[in-house]
């Protein structure tokens, strides 16, 4: 009977596991982080830009974390908020918002964003691109972007497209789920060592 107990939790342990490890994928917080090291040297500049069409479901994009060899002031049009080093926020009124910041080459430029959307049929684009006075660096047009599909099933509601080498994306979990996390694997390191103390 301990021994059907035993495997019972440790199956209830081991789903719960399972289960957090997904909520942790599913969480949409994403931190880019751009390669500038093969780039050159000198100054360029780094654009955000959060697109909306017209009539496309209220959305907002917040990014905030962004480090990097920063220079001078930014410049920021349209639906946009906030700044350097607090939350930069972009919202899909009137089309959507641009932020542009010089940076010096060299070395790596990160920032973590997330987004906030209701249901609806026309979704938004966040994108992020490196560009001097005269082209584009790495490829011709943005490094990245993250499109936002509102009528999408849960886990296709963003469409990640870094399809280069200079510009990489991941997911990064909220604190709670990697508590969630850590706790049932405590709680699964419990239940091994009970049957011990069980049989005594």
């Amino acid at each position: 009977m301990q021994t059907l107990i035993h495997r019972a939790a440790r199956l209830l342990a081991a789903t719960w596991m399972c289960l957090c490890a997904g909520a942790a994928l599913a969480v949409p917080v994403h931190h880019v982080d751009i390669d500038t090291s093969r780039l050159g040297t000198g100054t360029a500049w780094l654009g955000m830009t959060f697109l909306g069409v017209g009539g496309a479901t209220p959305a907002s994009a917040s990014v905030t974390n962004l480090v990097g060899d920063l220079l001078g002031v930014p410049v920021a049009t349209g639906a946009m908020t906030g700044g350097v080093p607090r939350t930069l926020t972009f919202t899909s009124d009137a089309g959507g918002g641009d932020w542009i910041q010089a940076i010096q080459l060299g070395g790596h430029v990160g920032f973590d964003v997330s987004f906030l959307f209701g249901d609806g049929n026309d979704g938004s684009t966040f994108s992020w691109s490196l560009f001097d006075a005269t082209h584009y660096l790495g490829v011709d047009g943005d490094l990245g972007g993250i499109a936002l599909h509102p009528d999408a099933a849960p886990d296709g509601r963003l469409t990640i497209t870094p399809d280069n080498a200079f510009s990489a994306v991941r997911a990064v979990p909220e604190p709670s789920t990697l508590l969630l996390v850590a706790l049932s694997g405590g709680m699964l390191a419990a239940v091994r060592r009970r049957p011990g103390s069980m049989r005594r």
